[in-house]
């Protein structure tokens, strides 16, 4: 499990829910239940971590807005900072 604050993981659900691929989507769905407590850290899966990187990484690389490319990178790169931190 790593802690994810709930109230970025709705940023993120909301990024994905807008995303392009169908994956992106899923993977949304799959984080709802994790962005329902505002204000706390959440425990998430490691698995739907990894998940939510790598479909964050594949809209990033769709996106051909340049800030919005930006956005879902930094996204990325938060989460692998927050399962690192777990180890």
């Amino acid at each position: 499990m790593v802690q994810v604050p709930a109230d970025w993981l709705a940023r993120v659900f909301l990024a994905l829910r807008r995303g392009a691929s169908g994956g992106a989507q899923a993977v949304a769905e799959e984080l709802r239940p994790f962005t329902e407590k505002p204000g706390q850290r959440v425990p998430v899966p490691r698995p739907t971590v990894l998940r939510t990187e790598l479909a964050l990484r594949r809209e990033a690389e769709l996106a051909s807005v340049q800030s919005r490319r930006a956005e879902l990178s930094d996204h990325a790169e938060f989460l692998v900072r927050q399962r690192l931190a777990e180890q």
